[in-house]
Order: structure tokens, then sequence, then C-alpha cells
């Protein structure tokens, strides 16, 4: 039985996947309010995908799946603010919201991920060569050098390390997000990929030959 918890939420244009950090300037009042509980509280709070509405101001309507974010480190600004450095730990899915405060609050059931199956420990080299090609690739193109890639060795970490660092829309995290099989998570996110790489090869190329003739004329 998943355990149920009471949980601050914070709506965002991103997705959080367990072992992710994600850095949070914190402006509104109301999440001010919000974060001072937090760190008072030493509690989580759950950060969720807008699915319609503005982040800033506005009644933003989240998705259900999100994942539970730990406030790691706090730089204190003027006025309140806050820069905050987080670490996202836990899947879960939102029962109910309260929205009597100025801030959503809600119940929420935290996800448990199955244990990996052979099928996933089995995708995994193959899951190691494809990420290492697409990553030091989009590096290159913005001119940065990867030397090594790292993967957990765990298929469920291995599949929220690529999510993580995938540059694809926030949709395509979501559904990664909900997918709670490792061998699925992995299968969808090679899929994507393996599409994307030769579009990336192709920049990759093209950007690297101007690099070494310059801006030339067409005659």
């Amino acid at each position: 039985m998943n355990k149920h918890m009471d949980l601050r939420l914070f709506p965002l244009n991103t997705v959080l996947f367990p072992g992710m950090r994600m850095p949070l300037h914190i402006f509104e009042d109301r999440y001010k309010v919000m974060i001072r509980e937090c760190i008072e509280e030493d509690a989580p709070f759950g950060v969720l995908l807008i699915r319609t509405g503005e982040e800033t101001g506005g009644n933003a309507i989240p998705h259900e799946v999100g994942c539970t974010a730990r406030i790691i480190q706090v730089e204190y600004l003027d006025d309140g603010r806050m820069n905050i450095f987080t670490m996202g730990e836990r899947r879960f899915r939102t029962v109910s919201i309260n929205t009597t405060q100025p801030y959503l609050r809600g119940e929420v059931a935290l996800l448990e991920p199955p244990a990996a199956g052979d099928d996933a420990y089995a995708a995994l080299p193959r899951a190691r060569m494809m990420f290492d090609d697409y990553l030091k690739t989009y590096f290159a193109i913005g001119d940065q050098w990867v030397r090594r890639v790292f993967l957990p060795d765990d298929p469920g970490e291995a599949a929220d390390y690529i999510a993580a660092r995938c540059d694809v829309p926030p949709e395509a995290k979501q559904q990664w997000l909900e997918e709670l099989d490792a061998e699925a998570r992995l299968r969808l996110e090679l899929a994507l990929i393996q599409e994307a790489l030769p579009e990336m090869h192709g920049r990759l190329v093209a950007h690297l030959r101007q690099k070494t003739t310059g801006f030339g004329v067409l005659n």
C-alpha cells in the first residue's frame, strides 16, 4: 500500500526526477511563505509540471504525478527572496488538493517503482552507449566537451539520470516520470534518443565545418 502524506505543492514548467538537482529562485510572496515553512520544519515540497496556466501568478493546474524536492542549500536575498538548491527524492501521485492557503497543498500517495528485472539490466549496455553518444554530441554542438559520461548501475536510477539530462519537451519528461517500470522507461528514452541522434550528428558536422572554414561566401 502506498504511503500517503500531506505535502506543499509547487507547480512549475519543469519536471523533477529522483536524484536530480534543481535550483529555484523564490520571489513570489506565497512561495516565500511556503519555502520558509519547509525550512523551519525540514520538510520537502512537491514539484508538479503545469498542465495549464502560468508559473507566476494565477492559478496553474498541474499534472497529478510529481516528485518531492528536499531543500539542500539556501541563499537568502533582499526582500525575503531566496535562491534554493533542491534534490529530487520520491515520485508521488496527487490524491486531493487544498486551495484554502496562498499556495497549493495536497494529500499525495508516494509511489513505489517495482524492482528492476533482468530485461532492465540487459538494456543498460545499450543505454550507456546511446546516452554517451547523445550527451557528448549535445555538448559538442555548444563547444563543450565531456570526457566520460557516468550512468548509474541501477536501471531505475539510470533511467532517471538520462531523463533529467535529455533536452526534450516537458511533456515527454512527464511521461517518463509517470512510467514506474525501469525497463519501459529506458525503452521510451532510448527510442527518443535514437530518433534525435541523426539530426544532432548533422548539426555537429555543420558546426565543426563552419568553425574550420569560417563564414565563407557562396559563389
